[in-house]
């Protein structure tokens, strides 16, 4: 049985929603673990901070907080900015190459962070495995807490990377472009 071009037509677009979905939820996850991380680091120091002054005291545990949440800060706007093609990049290379050759070199950049970052988050996983038995002096917590933040932000940007993948070969061209203004458009 063959598929007529419209229910061809209709899947992948289909599938291009479904992917441009998921990068829109990885971005909105993100963006929410990062406004977490800021807001828990910045009531536990200020916390301290008037402890530290109204009863003229020290609380130890506030030093440990960001030790805690800032690699988990550090992480989401890394895959926050990857899943809204923010993140750092050269490209000026891609942006002269012909029409022709941009497409190879987007899918050639991908697949290998698709390969890139899921070894760093495997690789990330031997870390855990060794920080597990470390703990912070005073709360007591697994310095492992802090090591997910790479694990999981790594394995996020392989999927990214593969949605990005998956675009190319679907033929939608948008998620190249970035959504950042750039010279003159930013004003």
């Amino acid at each position: 049985m063959k598929l007529s071009e419209g229910s061809r037509v209709g899947e992948v677009a289909s599938a291009t929603s479904l992917m441009l979905s998921s990068k829109a939820a990885i971005y909105q996850l993100a963006k929410w673990i990062a406004i977490l991380s800021i807001v828990v680091m910045f009531l536990s120091l200020m916390t301290g901070v008037i402890v530290r002054y109204v009863l003229s005291t020290n609380l130890g545990w506030v030093a440990e907080v960001p030790n805690l949440f800032f690699p988990w800060l550090t992480m989401s706007a890394i895959v926050a900015a990857a899943a809204r093609n923010e993140h750092i990049g050269i490209d000026l290379i891609v942006d002269h190459l012909p029409v022709i050759a941009r497409r190879p070199v987007i899918f050639a950049t991908n697949a290998l962070a698709v390969i890139a970052f899921g070894m760093i988050a495997y690789r990330g996983l031997n870390v855990i495995e060794i920080a597990g038995g470390q703990r912070l002096p005073i709360t007591g917590i697994a310095m492992s807490w802090a090591y997910w933040a790479v694990v999981a932000g790594f394995a996020t940007l392989a999927v990214v990377s593969l949605i990005n993948v998956g675009l190319l070969l679907t033929g939608h061209e948008e998620h190249t472009a970035s959504q950042v203004p750039h010279g003159e458009e930013a004003l």
